[in-house]
């Protein structure tokens, strides 16, 4: 799968690695007492997970032989998506919820450790999706290494590798989003991104959103478009030879095949990194404060960028995977409508 990080990145992680003594532990902390479904049943702190498993049959399974690995979301984690309590899974489809949750485990055990120090490793779940584990390689052990699975980042030292008679779970940060569709259906679904949609037709990008990919897409939200007068109607009027491409391309990355999760560069530990949009120009999207596209060198600094463009409502837009790639939804719009237009 092709990347377009900027070279320095690779040259980073590869200068890392081969400067740490890595210490590696090994699978000699197999609790012989205690299976996974009995620890996520009897932990406060996964109280909601354990309700999840148990309403759709699963807890049980995971008494089993095994061997596991499974990836608890905990509460917290939950409550950032909006579900508090049992009765909130009563709400979702039980067929979709228990392939979500089946997506959280693997018919293996596997330590943080024993994973390749690379992005997009891939692992295939019970529910059937090939998920993307990452690794990085900051400090010296390897257990500690700042790790991700499927876009939601493993909480440190004390929530990973917990060893169990039937496998192993590593503790999340957040509720991985993933249901099986491709990002145009994500994005068509999704009656909050109307005025994205029609910009992707009328520039010519939708059709491209159900092809293979992967493709990485920064989706504003109506309101963004709203507070700079864009309306359905008024996007239909554009006179696209009037703007450069990357007027409108910048939300697709180009169509370029990326597969760019926010927490990427938290686990290469380069979060001010640039991702290359072509012609000298780049864009960051800090997983810590926002997004900024910068323009090549001699022009404006922050070329034309709204400040403050964050992950619109939090938890629930970031991160959104589909078959062939991931949307993340956005409070703004990435430049300003009048920024490229052509002089």
């Amino acid at each position: 799968m092709k990347r377009y990080f900027i070279t320095y990145i690779s040259l980073l992680v590869l200068l890392v690695t081969a400067c740490k003594k890595i210490d590696v532990t090994g699978d000699e902390h197999t609790s012989d007492i205690r299976t996974i479904g009995d620890f996520i049943h009897n932990n406060y702190d996964l109280s909601l997970l354990s309700a999840a498993l148990q309403q759709t049959a699963l807890l049980d399974s995971l008494n089993a032989e095994g061997p596991f690995t499974i990836w608890a979301p905990d509460n917290k984690a939950f409550n950032n998506i909006g579900i508090n309590k049992p009765d909130d899974f009563s709400k979702l489809n039980k067929d979709s919820l228990r392939t979500a949750l089946k997506n959280l485990m693997l018919k293996e055990r596997i330590y943080t450790s024993v994973i390749p120090a690379q992005l997009d490793n891939r692992y295939t779940c019970l529910g059937g999706m090939s998920s993307y584990i990452s690794v990085g390689v900051i400090g010296t052990n390897a257990d500690a290494f700042p790790t991700a699975f499927n876009g939601s980042m493993v909480y440190d030292v004390g929530k990973r590798n917990l060893a169990m008679k039937n496998g192993v779970i590593h503790i999340l940060k957040a509720v991985p989003k993933y249901n099986g569709q491709s990002t145009q259906e994500l994005l068509a679904a999704d009656t909050t991104l109307s005025i994205f949609v029609a910009l992707l037709k009328k520039t010519n990008q939708w059709d491209a959103l159900k092809a293979e990919g992967p493709f990485t897409v920064y989706a504003p939200v109506n309101d963004a478009f709203r507070s700079f007068q864009l309306t359905p109607d008024s996007i239909a009027r554009i006179d696209l030879s009037r703007y450069k491409p990357l007027a409108f391309n910048v939300y697709t990355l180009g169509l370029k095949p990326h597969h760019i999760l926010m927490s990427d560069l938290i686990v290469i530990g380069a979060s001010s990194a640039r991702i290359d949009l072509g012609d000298g120009y780049a864009i960051n999207p800090n997983p810590y404060g926002g997004f900024n596209v910068y323009a090549p060198p001699g022009a404006k600094w922050n070329y034309h960028s709204p400040s403050g463009v964050v992950i619109a409502d939090g938890a629930k837009g970031q991160d959104i995977m589909a078959t062939n790639g991931v949307i993340n939804r956005i409070n703004n719009i990435l430049l300003y409508p009048d920024s490229l237009l052509i002089k």
